[in-house]
């Protein structure tokens, strides 16, 4: 296929992409599926690199729908009769090349294995088609158009609700602004137009990324902010006094909402998750979600990988991690905040964000971190073990994927995503002493195991 070395699973996934990478990642995908829908964001590199990936794709014969500059959810929407769907951008920290994200046609991620066999497929078949086999490139020029109206038509124009609106000049721009003003909203936008000089903001909006927003909500009464990173997958919320509020907040603010019967989380989410699930907190909210008599949270490793997984083998309503991604199926399993920012402003136009956010209970949160460098499946099985001799204890009533619900709070055990060769461990309860113990009790049985 080529002289260059062979691509291998970390150069795909990892940081240091080139375009060189990216020619050889368009041929290896252009091998397995011959339809590919591609969208970027407006990262200075995401243009240069989509430009390299197109040229593999179409060497290896595949057909390429281009997007073009389009929020990630409004490519998934798009994507649904290609064979898959790529999004290039999304840096990790600003001035890095743009990534990688290849992705199915529902807009969940590919797993790993399906990026080994994409791999050796395309070891496999190195002969390129002759000249007359090349792919076609075609723009799509409404793709943004029919997202915009699928989510505005999902909505109706029923809202008021003074909102705003950052997109940090990213491809969000063509968008959520376009939905908010759409349904109604008293909508004031900063950073709204596509700027490729400025930097995008990273996947994951904390709140010193939205320090300027809290100050201008701050001194608008009755508004709420939202801050859309780069590719529309995460969001940020201000309330109406200015305060940023924690992704797992935000989750409970939507599910309040939406009621969904079914919820895929990942284990070690907090309880205020549980709390807004099961209708203990925001009693009197306004809704238009219908009633579920049979509902039910199921509990997944850590990683979105797994939390789609687990979406999809549930058929559940909804998906969501704890760091401010929401999978709403019913559209795609691309993690959507555009669609996520209208619900919290129809909420904000019916109740007060920042009052229902005080009525939520406190918790004591307790997290650490324990090295185990050994087999890591060995020490699986160990803890499966150990958590099963918990189950006849009185105070235990749920263990379920290395979490552990007792009487008056929760624990749970998990290797770290972000450093294999660590053991991460939650403990959370209304009360700091339970917390205490239960963090001591998950140390001695992860010590126990190593």
């Amino acid at each position: 296929m080529t002289n260059n070395p062979a691509l291998t699973l970390r150069s795909i996934t990892d940081d240091d992409m080139t375009t060189e990478k990216a020619l050889m990642i368009g041929r290896m995908v252009g091998c397995s599926y011959k339809t590919v829908c591609i969208g970027s964001d407006t990262s200075p590199s995401s243009r240069m690199i989509k430009n390299s990936l197109i040229s593999g794709l179409l060497s290896a014969g595949a057909d390429v729908n281009d997007a073009d500059i389009a929020p990630a959810p409004a490519v998934a929407l798009a994507s649904r009769t290609s064979g898959c769907m790529i999004m290039v951008g999304e840096p990790n920290e600003q001035g890095v090349i743009s990534r990688i994200q290849i992705m199915n046609s529902d807009g969940s991620i590919f797993t790993r294995e399906q990026l080994r066999q994409t791999i050796t497929n395309g070891e496999m078949n190195r002969s390129l088609p002759e000249y007359k086999g090349v792919g076609t490139a075609r723009l799509c020029d409404s793709v943004t158009d029919n997202y915009n109206r699928v989510i505005s038509e999902k909505y109706g124009r029923n809202t008021n609700a003074p909102v705003i609106l950052d997109c940090g000049c990213g491809c969000t721009s063509v968008s959520a602004p376009q939905i908010l003003a759409s349904i109604g909203a008293d909508l004031t936008t900063i950073n709204a137009q596509n700027d490729p000089k400025y930097s995008p903001r990273p996947p994951g909006i904390g709140i010193n990324d939205v320090s300027n927003l809290a100050e201008i909500v701050d001194l608008e009464l009755g508004s709420i902010g939202i801050a859309l990173n780069g590719d529309g997958t995460r969001l940020a919320l201000i309330d109406e006094e200015g305060k940023y509020v924690e992704p797992e907040n935000i989750l409970a603010l939507l599910l309040i909402y939406l009621k969904p019967s079914s919820l895929v989380v990942p284990s070690d989410a907090s309880a205020v998750v549980d709390d807004a699930f099961r209708d203990l907190i925001g009693e009197g909210i306004k809704t238009d979600a219908k009633a579920h008599s049979d509902r039910h949270i199921i509990r997944a490793d850590n990683d979105l990988e797994s939390v789609m997984a687990a979406v999809k083998e549930n058929n559940a309503e909804m998906g969501a991690m704890t760091d401010g991604t929401f999978i709403f199926p019913d559209i795609t399993m691309c993690p959507d905040a555009i669609n996520a920012a209208v619900i919290l402003t129809k909420m904000s136009g019916e109740n007060s964000i920042s009052n229902l956010l005080a009525s939520f209970p406190k918790y004591v949160v307790l997290k650490d971190s324990i090295h185990s460098p050994g087999n890591a499946e060995l020490f699986g099985s160990k803890l499966a073990d150990r958590l099963k001799e918990l189950e006849t204890e009185e105070e235990v009533w749920e263990i379920e994927r290395g979490r552990v619900g007792m009487s008056k709070g929760w624990f749970a055990i998990s290797r770290s995503s972000d450093n294999p060769e660590y053991i991460d461990i939650t403990a959370e309860a209304k009360d700091k002493a339970y917390a205490v113990s239960m963090m001591e009790l998950a140390k001695e049985m992860v010590r126990e195991c190593i």
